[in-house]
């Protein structure tokens, strides 16, 4: 099996992310490591290696992640391919966990895992556990990435067949995921095979107006899949709630429009046996009370149509935002 390292000016902890992997309990592995123009000290770090596993390529330039990482899967050689990240690491028994699952379960096209926050210094931050079912996973998708990119393994010839977009760029492996949830099974495996590194350069964190427009747009290919009829507007309350953007529902009738789309797309979903319409409704519904509440609007806590639908469930979801325990 492949692992796909990209790699730029990640001096600083690409170190211990090669270690994570070249000491993994699964011996066979082929070790893809692109470098996008490095201009600080990555490319000595990695030349340092004498593991006759890593092969070592250079783009002739800075050509971007997106670019950077189908090359790794192009030059990928193994039936599965992990995803791995420069600055995350990988529990000593990662490939082995993930690489028997896919030998065992022939109709999952790519697993992830569960998977702990650290910081610069290695500090645990928290630990997260996303949906360990396909029917979970795939409605979870939909409105929201349940998959942590360095916690994924994919099959080499679905990766390589499906690739990242260059389109989506800062959310390429959301689109990618949700690309395969259509055509193979998916799964998060109840254990925790990564550590991920949160800090001030990750991507997700500094590009948040380029993200909402590609974030608008997969939102609006998942409702297209899902033949939910839609206007411009319902598009943009649906996209802004996904983002939590609470100051885009400040504006007067914005929270009423809002709960009237939400009635009618949990009616769709629940239409639908292939998606689970309770935990699309946890999800939204913990989007709701963080939007109502920023936006001060506290009566719709409480006087909508939405908590009719599971009042207990509402409730509870509820009790626990106010208690900051969710």
């Amino acid at each position: 099996m492949s692992v796909v390292m990209p790699v730029y000016n990640a001096e600083k902890y690409l170190k211990p992310a090669i270690d994570s992997i070249i000491n993994q309990s699964y011996p066979e592995l082929d070790i893809v490591i692109v470098n996008d123009g490095s201009t600080d000290n990555s490319k000595n770090i990695i030349k340092s290696y004498q593991d006759p596993r890593i092969r070592y390529f250079e783009n002739a330039q800075n050509s971007g992640i997106v670019v950077t990482r189908n090359r790794g899967l192009e030059e990928a050689r193994g039936d599965y391919i992990a995803v791995m990240d420069s600055d995350d690491l990988a529990t000593p028994d990662r490939m082995k966990i993930q690489v028997e699952f896919l030998e065992n379960n022939l109709e999952y096209g790519m697993c992830g895992s569960y998977f702990k926050t650290i910081n610069g210094q290695d500090k645990i931050l928290k630990t997260v556990n996303f949906p360990t079912n396909d029917k979970d996973a795939r409605s979870y998708l939909i409105v929201h990435n349940c998959f942590c990119h360095s916690t994924v393994m994919i099959r080499g010839e679905l990766a390589k067949q499906l690739k990242y977009d260059l389109r989506y760029d800062v959310v390429e492996d959301y689109e990618l995921w949700y690309r395969i949830s259509k055509v193979a099974k998916i799964i998060n495996l109840p254990v925790y095979t990564t550590f991920y590194r949160v800090h001030g350069n990750n991507v997700s964190t500094t590009k948040n107006k380029h993200m909402f427009i590609l974030l608008d747009k997969i939102n609006s290919n998942v409702l297209d899949d899902l033949k939910i009829l839609y206007t411009r507007d319902e598009l943009s309350l649906h996209s802004n709630l996904l983002i939590y953007n609470f100051s885009f529902f400040k504006d007067k009738g914005k929270l009423d429009e809002l709960e009237k789309w939400m009635v009618r797309f949990f009616h769709e979903i629940e239409k639908n046996p292939n998606f689970s319409e309770v935990v699309v409704y946890k999800i939204l519904i913990k989007k709701w009370i963080v939007v109502c509440t920023k936006s001060k609007d506290f009566k719709k806590l409480f006087f909508n149509k939405l908590l009719f639908k599971h009042p207990s469930l509402y409730l509870n979801i509820l009790v626990k935002k106010i208690r900051g325990k969710n």
